[in-house]
């Protein structure tokens, strides 16, 4: 019990700093020590956002890069359609010109003078 109770004070003797009151000096430490921090904290800030404007120039560079791509893309995507379309009306019109050229002429048939003399 005794070895309880001496424990218990020493615990208490420890703890007693604890329990004073902060003096003008004290507070005047915690205040510097906070706008310390306060300023680190601003420059840190001010950095990240600097980085951030330069990333959002760069994302919007490369945005206008791809919508530039995609543009040409799509134009040469017409220009393409179109040329298929220029071709195959061309193939439908060689190929008619063909088969009007082989197509044999067959001689007019002339009524015979000599057959109806006859008759």
């Amino acid at each position: 019990m005794k070895t309880i109770l001496a424990l218990s004070i020493l615990f208490s003797v420890v703890a007693l700093p604890a329990l004073g009151e902060l003096t003008t000096q004290d507070l005047e430490k915690i205040r510097q020590i906070v706008k310390e921090s306060e300023t680190a904290l601003t420059a840190r800030i001010e950095k990240v956002d600097t980085k951030v404007d330069a990333i959002e120039t760069r994302l919007r560079t490369v945005e206008t890069g791809v919508a530039e791509l995609r543009g040409r893309s799509i134009g040469f995507g017409v220009l393409r359609d179109w040329l298929v379309t220029i071709c195959a009306l061309g193939a439908f019109i060689i190929s008619i010109f063909a088969l009007v050229k082989a197509q044999p002429k067959s001689p007019q048939p002339r009524p015979d003078t000599s057959k109806a003399v006859s008759q």
